[in-house]
C-alpha cells in the first residue's frame, strides 16, 4: 500500500535562499544526500546517493531527471525507489514577513518505514536542516542506516546555546509542546522536573515521567512499554560552541532492533526541531504530525 508525505514548512530566509538550498550540491550535501551531481533545470538530470539520505542507496546511488519546475518557485522529479516511481516535489512561496512558506511532497512511497526510522521523521530531519542552513545556522542530526550496536539507543547533538536554556527547553511544558510537535503546539505537553513527576510531550507518544533530574545536568525519563519500560537518560556538557546532549536509551532487548532504530528516528527529529526551536526561535513545520502522512 503506497503513501503520500506533506510537509509545509516555515523558514525565516527569503525564497532565492531557500531554493537555492533545494538545488545547489554543497547545501543538499548538507541536508539531503551526502553527494549530489545536479544539472538545475528543467530536464536537466539529478543524481544523488550517500548514507545521509532519507533512504539507503541502492546501488552507488540514484539517478533520475528533473522534469517540472519555475525558477524560484518549484520544481520535481521521480525518484525510484524499491521499484516504485515516487515522486518529489517542492513548492515555495513568499510568506509576507522576509521568509518562505515551502511545501514538500513525496508520493507513492510503498513503505512506512526505513533503515534510519520511519520515512516520516527521516524527511523532518532533513527539512529541519534545510530549515537550519537557509537560515544561516548550521546542520544537524542527519538520517543514520547503520544498525544499531547492541540493546541500547545512543545519539548525540550539539545546540549553540548555555546548557541552562537547552535545559529550559527539555523542562518546561510550553517549550516541549513547541519541538516535540516540530512547530504545532498541541496543549497536551505536561512537565513536572522533578523525580516522579510527569513527562508528556506534545505528540501521541514518548516517556510520561521523570525518573531522575539535575538541574541543567541531567535529565532522566521513563517511555512505558507492555513488555518493559525504558528508560532515556539525556545528559547535558557544556563545549566552546554550546551544549551537547547525550542521550542513551535502555531496556531494549535482543530483538528489539527495529524498535531502537524506530526510537532513534523520533529522538533525531525532536533533536533537530529542538534545535531549530532553541537557536532560531521556531521549530518550523507549520501541520500537524498526523497529518503529515497519509495511505493512498
Amino acid at each position: 500500500m503506497p503513501y503520500d508525505f506533506e510537509f509545509r514548512v516555515g523558514i525565516r530566509a527569503p525564497r532565492p535562499v531557500v531554493f537555492e538550498g533545494l538545488l545547489r550540491i554543497e547545501h543538499l550535501a548538507r541536508w539531503f544526500c551526502g553527494w549530489a551531481r545536479i544539472e538545475p533545470k528543467v530536464g536537466g538530470s539529478f543524481k544523488f546517493g550517500g548514507e545521509t539520505c532519507p533512504f539507503a542507496p541502492e546501488g552507488p546511488g540514484w539517478s533520475t531527471t528533473i522534469d517540472a519546475g519555475e525558477p524560484l518557485k518549484t520544481f520535481g522529479f521521480t525518484w525510484p525507489i524499491r521499484g516504485a516511481s515516487t515522486r518529489v516535489t517542492y513548492a515555495l512561496e513568499d510568506d509576507g514577513l522576509g521568509g518562505t512558506r515551502l511545501v514538500a511532497s513525496h508520493r507513492g512511497v510503498p513503505f512506512l518505514d526505513t533503515t534510519c526510522g520511519t520515512v516520516q521523521d527521516a524527511w523532518r530531519m532533513c527539512l529541519g536542516n534545510l530549515k537550519s542552513i537557509a537560515e544561516g545556522r548550521t546542520d544537524s542530526v542527519r538520517p543514520e542506516h547503520v544498525p544499531p550496536d547492541g540493546a541500547e539507543l545512543r545519539l548525540t547533538t550539539l545546540i549553540e546555546a548555555p546548557r541552562s536554556r537547552v535545559f529550559a527547553a527539555l523542562t518546561e511544558a510550553s517549550q516541549v509542546d513547541a519541538w516535540s510537535t516540530g512547530g504545532m503546539p498541541t496543549g497536551r505537553a505536561r512537565v513536572e522536573a522533578r523525580a516522579g513527576g510527569a513527562y508528556v510531550m506534545g505528540g501521541p507518544s514518548g516517556p510520561d515521567r521523570v525518573l531522575e533530574t539535575e538541574a541543567d545536568r541531567r535529565l532522566v525519563l521513563r517511555w512505558p512499554r507492555d513488555r518493559g519500560d525504558l528508560s532515556v537518560a539525556l545528559t547535558l556538557e557544556e563545549k566552546a560552541s554550546g551544549t551537547a546532549i547525550y542521550l542513551v536509551g535502555t531496556g531494549y532487548g535482543p530483538v528489539d532492533t527495529a524498535e531502537i532504530v524506530r526510537h532513534r528516528g523520533r529522538w533525531s527529529d525532536w533533536f533537530v526541531a529542538m534545535r531549530n526551536f532553541i537557536e532560531g526561535g521556531d521549530a518550523g513545520f507549520r501541520n500537524a504530525y498526523e497529518d503529515q502522512v497519509r495511505e493512498v
